[in-house]
């Protein structure tokens, strides 16, 4: 094929944006359509090479996968195998636990599949999952397994490959648009519904055909429609990189600005936008833009993981630096040796699969391991706890219901015994926190205790939160229940952080209380929790110990990485509007929370153990300390 310059000019307008992105999303809103760029570029090329071998009676499949390996692979193994380096050491369990499942999929390029199953309520932020950036990989790969296959069929039946493509990808766009108003999640990430931007390029390609891009240059009309084409093309992906909005559907018709762009400008040539894209340093950096892509996320991830709250911009600009040098070096020592040349290509691709398949044990490992413990050093291990260990506590499935749960699906047990005093605990995941807790004092205090938590769904009646569409539906079933249970104690407890104003909280919350207090004895609040900025105490606890200079384990009690501010506010706001309702409040901020700092732990051990069974030792002392608050008549 002849190489076009312009082309990696495209790739290097694709990747600077996508970096701008990641570094500074409000700069530039959608930045990151440059990946739907890269997926019309790669449609393209790839179209254009299998067709013009199997018109050289000279494609091969086998050959074709052995040249993919010596393009991805060289790449891909030194930036997975330095991200699992650095997890080793900065990463606490159920971090280095996502990372490796990460990993895992990433090298069989699933990665996209993985993450679908990761949009969970505990799932660790997108933006602090290092190689979260290699969905899109995982996508162009899966394309790659069939599309060729396509083409071979296409030649072989004598069909009209321009019609396949077409009709392939109009396929695919209504699907992505179906699939996207009812499942945004899987219309970003399944390869059914994003196939249709690499078979704009691939289509493309089968028009061009062995035909030179180009019209004549005698012909001046035609060359001022080729360039006002080039100047729409840049300009819609332009429009597409700066108006983008949260409410725009992803991938959906606004993409085809991005991709008809792309496409309008590989189709053409000549015009000032090609001799912009020719110009050296974009050509440099289209040459660069694949380690540029792989070594960026990375990279600031883990800039995310270390600063906790956002990255200085000093820092950000620093490792946008950093990652074009690494691409560089990454290009020319190990890319294009690897990738070029017909010397020991049997070696090169075997010793790179067999290195692929090396990091897959490893990420089997550390996700078989729940993170790789023993890499942990022994003084804090005991303290690296995973989210698995308070989900089970917390009975994650099925008195704390899940997002794709709806309340149908609360379980037998989380009624109670049938016993009496009832107590109703009705909140968010916080809220089930407490259960374990008040499980423990149960049988003692002679009371009954029935569950009705769901992740990320405050006990009031009117919140409605579209990522948690069974919010409202669950809630209202829980009124339903308590006006059949007409439980002694309803505790109604929540992280409060759902509303941005007051107001909108206020009104909730005093018509959630009209509606109960008919139902129960008592209702009683219990107010927010301490928090923690980053991921919670077990990365702080890992960061402490590296932090403190002397390797020591994060104090009982600590200001580290409180999130104090933001708890006192909360507190004020929820204990305010509970005691102008002459509602029991319990402050867990002042139970848990001194002048020397927030517990982190009981004593020397942080968990206990009630029968053989794991109960988180905070949610068994804070409801230890307000039992009595919580059972005793109303004065």
């Amino acid at each position: 094929m002849r190489y076009r310059a312009d082309i990696d000019g495209l790739r290097a307008l694709a990747v600077l944006a996508v970096l701008v992105y990641h570094a500074f999303p409000a700069a530039l809103p959608g930045g990151f359509f440059g990946v739907d760029v890269f997926f019309v570029i790669s449609g393209y090329l790839i179209t254009s090479l299998i067709r013009l071998q199997i018109s050289q009676q000279r494609f091969n499949i086998a050959d074709f996968y052995a040249r993919r390996i010596r393009r991805i692979f060289p790449a891909l193994v030194l930036v997975i195998a330095t991200t699992f380096t650095l997890g080793w050491f900065l990463l606490p369990l159920h971090e280095m636990q996502s990372l490796g499942t990460n990993i895992a999929a990433s090298v069989v390029f699933l990665q996209n599949f993985v993450l679908l199953g990761q949009v969970g309520y505990f799932d660790i932020a997108a933006e602090k999952k290092p190689l979260l950036h290699l969905w899109s990989l995982g996508i162009e790969e899966q394309y790659y397994v069939v599309w060729p296959l396509v083409l071979l069929l296409v030649r072989r039946w004598k069909m009209n490959g321009l019609i396949v493509a077409t009709v392939f990808g109009a396929a695919s766009f209504v699907l992505c648009l179906i699939v996207g108003t009812r499942a945004p999640d899987y219309a970003f990430y399944l390869p059914f519904t994003r196939a249709w931007e690499l078979l704009a390029g691939s289509a493309l390609a089968v028009w061009h055909g062995d035909r030179t891009p180009g019209l004549p240059e005698a012909d001046s009309r035609l060359r001022r429609a080729s360039d006002l084409a080039a100047w729409c093309g840049f300009i819609g992906i332009l429009i597409s990189f700066g108006i983008y909005q949260p409410g725009f559907s992803h991938p959906g018709w606004f993409t085809l600005l991005p991709v008809v762009g792309a496409a309008v400008l590989i189709a053409g040539r000549g015009s000032l936008i090609h001799r912009l894209l020719v110009t050296p340093p974009m050509v440099f950096l289209g040459l660069i833009s694949y380690p540029l892509y792989l070594w960026h996320f990375p990279l600031m991830a883990y800039a995310r993981i270390h600063f906790v709250d956002s990255v200085p911009v000093g820092y950000m600009l620093a490792i946008l630096l950093v990652s074009g040098l690494l691409a560089w070096l990454t290009y020319a020592a190990v890319e294009r040796p690897l990738r070029f040349g017909n010397r020991n290509v049997r070696l090169k691709v075997g010793g790179l699969a067999t290195a692929m398949i090396a990091l897959a044990l490893v990420g089997v490992a550390a996700d078989l391991t729940h993170g790789l413990p023993i890499r942990i050093p022994a003084k804090i291990r005991p303290f690296m706890l995973t989210n698995e260990d308070s989900l089970a506590a917390m009975r994650s499935g099925k008195c704390l219901l899940l997002p794709d749960q709806g309340p149908e699906q609360f379980a037998p047990e989380c009624t109670g015994n049938g016993d009496r005093p009832l107590v109703v605990i009705w909140g968010d995941s916080y809220a089930a926190a407490l259960s374990p807790g008040l499980r423990h004092f149960a049988p003692a205090r002679n009371f009954d205790l029935a569950q009705f938590t769901a992740s990320a769904c405050p006990p009031l009646i009117d919140y409605v939160n579209p990522e948690r569409p069974f919010c409202k539906s669950i809630n209202d079933d829980v009124l339903r229940r308590l006006s059949t249970l007409q439980p002694d104690v309803v505790i109604f407890h929540s992280t409060w952080s759902y509303h941005r104003q007051v107001d909108d909280f206020r009104r909730d919350l005093r018509r959630s209380v009209a509606l109960v207090k008919p139902l129960t004895k008592k209702i009683v609040v219990i107010g927010p929790v301490a928090s923690w900025l980053g991921d919670g105490l077990p990365a702080n606890i890992l960061d402490y110990y590296y932090q403190s200079g002397n390797f020591a384990l994060l104090p009982e009690r600590t200001w580290f990485r409180s999130n104090e501010n933001w708890t006192s506010a909360a507190e004020a706001m929820v204990e305010s509007e509970a005691t102008a309702l002459g509602l029991d409040y319990i402050s867990a901020h002042r139970l848990l929370c001194n002048e020397a700092g927030c517990l982190t732990r009981i004593g020397p051990e942080l968990v206990t153990f009630d029968n053989g069974h794991f109960t988180p030792a905070g949610s068994t002392y804070l409801v230890g300390k307000s039992i009595d608050r919580i059972l005793e008549a109303k004065p």
